[in-house]
């Protein structure tokens, strides 16, 4: 199986106005040698990192939009079991890396402690690569509708770059409305 096909046909399209900001930061993430999705053994790791960026806009939507965050380790199941991996092998994962706090009779709170020790290492990542300005930038304009200024969609990730250029003013008059929720970018975006 082709993880980096399965990752964006299955779950970086889920949503297609979150897919730019998912494939940009998914290829930058890469860049860095963050995630690594052609060496066998690494379909899991590469699932739950493309989980973890699901976690942090949602998390992000949340705190703009005051709307559940509906990403939860009951995707990392599923998208898992729809690649073919098993139980065994997401908890074998789990114990390899030893960040993630294994409950031992509990696969369940595993598997949510592994998604938010992974989406702080990605949260981490992404602002280790990008100002805290460029992250609230493009979370922001993969979740806001932009009806009541302007409405735009998005083809490629050069799309979604031109734009936040061509509108940085405006894009400048979001953060300071939503000083809040920039204080959570810069503060590492902990779930």
């Amino acid at each position: 199986m082709n993880i980096d096909e399965y990752i964006e046909d299955a779950i970086f399209s889920e949503k297609e106005s979150h897919k730019c900001f998912y494939m940009l930061m998914w290829e930058n993430l890469k860049e860095i040698g963050y995630v690594i999705t052609n060496e066998e053994g690494y379909d899991v790791d590469a699932i739950i990192k493309a989980v973890s960026l699901q976690n942090l806009l949602g998390e992000f939507v949340y705190r703009i939009y005051d709307e559940v965050n509906e990403t939860g380790y009951e995707d990392i199941l599923d998208y898992c079991n729809s690649a073919g991996i098993d139980e065994d092998a997401i908890l074998a994962y789990c114990r390899k890396n030893g960040d993630i706090e294994i409950v031992e009779d509990d696969f369940e709170l595993t598997v949510k402690n592994a998604l938010d020790t992974v989406s702080e290492f990605t949260a981490d990542k992404m602002l280790q690569e990008f100002p805290a300005d460029d992250v609230f930038d493009y979370m922001f304009t993969a979740a806001y509708a932009f009806e009541q200024d302007f409405v735009f969609d998005f083809e490629d990730t050069d799309e979604l770059q031109a734009f936040i250029e061509a509108n940085h003013d405006q894009l400048d008059n979001y953060r300071e409305e939503y000083a809040s929720v920039m204080r959570w970018i810069e503060s590492g975006m902990f779930c």
